[in-house]
């Protein structure tokens, strides 16, 4: 029986299984805007910006998305398929963090299709749980071993070349792409300031593995940090080094950009991973030495932690250091008030309370 002016829905023969088979669905949506879940979304979503951000979620949807999920349409993936995902994940050894950064992509994608009437409910929404392995903990450099480091540096002949650097890195707690990064421009002595703008990376961006210059990954990451007198005498080194290079030292460009602070002895801007082979290098170095307590590894993120800590040890207003650091989210520099498992934290403090001769 028909009634005018009423349409009635056609029916859809939807099979069991079809959401399981990503070319043959019996189910198609009304608007086929999204026929799959695919690359084109991130390009959507993040635009054709050059920064690591966007360099890194476009790897994890190649990596680890793609060829599973990625081949279903939109409408065919359910949270059952997310938590197969996740799950496989966890299997393969991967990080908490790693997962995360996974369910962080696949969300705001499916969202997009939800604004888009595609689909009613985002299944990711619902899914997430205890996937991946706990992180390890980050470790700062404790006082005696910051002392130690530098005072190795110092002597030794071989790494003292490198002591203006390790300096400028536990003096600002920059990035190390940020730190490779600087060029001389960057750098205002008169004003004792470093202008954070950029960072440099090594990546293939479909152009062949090359230097790039990248955007920081948000906003909080251009900033301008001031000298200490300690930094201020180290840029001053560095430009001493440099100058035994020769004239053309600064002559190397990368997109445009030239006069790079940290140089490799062709004139070569250094690489963030040459900076973390100097730092294990030297580690070697001083546990050769048979010094009874080992020396632990360190990378550029220690250097950049160590700082962090020490400001906070010394109570260092906690916006200022979310400002200097470049975190975006102040929870992130709240972590390093609120860690005080390092047990030569917890000797000062008590060390500090016995001193005052209080009785309890």
């Amino acid at each position: 029986m028909r009634f005018p002016g009423i349409v009635l829905p056609r029916k859809m023969n939807k099979t069991k299984n079809s959401h399981k088979s990503p070319e043959n669905s019996g189910f198609q949506p009304a608007r086929p805007v999204y026929p799959r879940l695919h690359k084109t979304h991130i390009l959507t979503l993040f635009g054709k910006s050059r920064n690591t951000g966007t360099y890194n979620y476009r790897s994890t949807w190649k990596n680890n998305v793609e060829d599973s999920i990625g081949r279903y349409k939109v409408v065919q993936v359910l949270p059952s398929d997310i938590k197969k995902l996740y799950s496989g994940l966890s299997q393969k050894g991967f990080a908490k963090s790693s997962i995360k950064h996974v369910h962080n992509l696949l969300h705001p994608v499916l969202e997009m299709a939800v604004d888009d009437d595609i689909i009613r409910r985002n299944p990711v929404k619902s899914v997430w749980g205890d996937y991946g392995r706990e992180p390890e903990g980050k470790k700062a450099l404790t006082l005696a071993q910051h002392k130690r480091l530098m005072e190795f540096v110092e002597s030794d002949t071989m790494y003292k070349c490198y002591c203006p650097m390790l300096t400028i890195m536990l003096g600002t707690g920059v990035r190390c792409g940020e730190l490779v990064g600087l060029t001389w421009d960057d750098v205002d002595m008169g004003k004792k300031e470093i202008h954070i703008r950029r960072t440099l990376v090594y990546k293939d961006y479909g152009d062949g593995l090359r230097l790039h210059v990248s955007t920081p990954k948000t906003k909080s990451g251009t900033r301008t940090i001031p000298m200490s007198d300690s930094v201020y005498n180290a840029f001053a080194q560095q430009k001493e080094l440099n100058s035994l290079l020769g004239k053309d030292h600064n002559a190397f460009e990368v997109e445009g950009l030239k006069g790079f602070v940290f140089i490799t002895r062709n004139g070569r801007p250094l690489l963030m991973c040459s900076v973390n082979r100097v730092l294990a290098n030297i580690v070697k170095a001083i546990n050769a030495l048979g010094q009874e307590e080992t020396f632990p590894p360190i990378s550029a993120h220690t250097m950049r932690h160590t700082f962090c800590t020490r400001m906070a040890e010394n109570g260092m207003d906690i916006k200022v250091l979310q400002y200097l650091m470049g975190h975006a989210n102040i929870n992130i520099t709240m972590q390093v008030y609120n860690h005080i498992a390092d047990s030569s934290r917890i000797e000062n403090e008590l060390a500090r309370i016995n001193a005052l001769a209080v009785n309890f």
